[in-house]
């Protein structure tokens, strides 16, 4: 049996089997990474389906001309979403990190508008105060705890005085 043959005779389900080839390498080996396959899979088993119903004519030019156009419609109406839907939150600061629980003694004055440095294994740490001690004053010689850690910044709070008169 000739192969073209068989595929002529059988558009519609050659139009699905692509949809589906074009679906899965867009979800195994993409990952969900582009519109364009995910609409143009979604539009080809689409129209397969509705020539398989009649709907469609079993034509090459409507098959192609119909996955086209839904494509097109798919991508304009999945747009948004999907655009949202790769927006992550930003969070204020990372609180995944080796050096959060850090004691350390502060050298200079601080509060939230006079934020201090410290250094701490070669490289020079900005010090800011976290946003439920920012209307502390801290002077120097306060102990502090590093409860988060971004590049090059250190998100710090006033450690509790231990207490001495026991």
């Amino acid at each position: 049996m000739d192969v073209t043959l068989y595929l002529q005779n059988n558009m519609a389900q050659t139009t699905i089997i692509i949809g589906l080839i074009l679906l899965i390498i867009e979800v195994w080996l993409l990952g969900l990474s582009t519109i364009v396959l995910l609409a143009l899979g979604v539009a080809a088993v689409i129209t397969g389906v509705l020539a398989l119903i009649g709907v469609v004519p079993e034509t090459l030019t409507a098959l192609i001309a119909t996955s086209g156009i839904g494509a097109g419609v798919l991508t304009a109406v999945l747009w948004k979403p999907l655009k949202k839907s790769q927006k992550s939150p930003r969070r204020e600061f990372n609180i995944h990190s080796d050096l959060i629980g850090l004691e350390f003694q502060l050298d200079a004055d601080m509060d939230a508008t006079h934020p201090a440095t410290v250094k701490y294994s070669g490289v020079s740490w900005k010090l800011v105060l976290a946003a439920p001690h920012r209307d502390a004053i801290l002077p120097a010689g306060s102990m502090v705890k590093v409860v988060a850690v971004d590049v090059g910044r250190f998100t710090v709070e006033p450690t509790p005085e231990p207490n001495l008169s026991q």
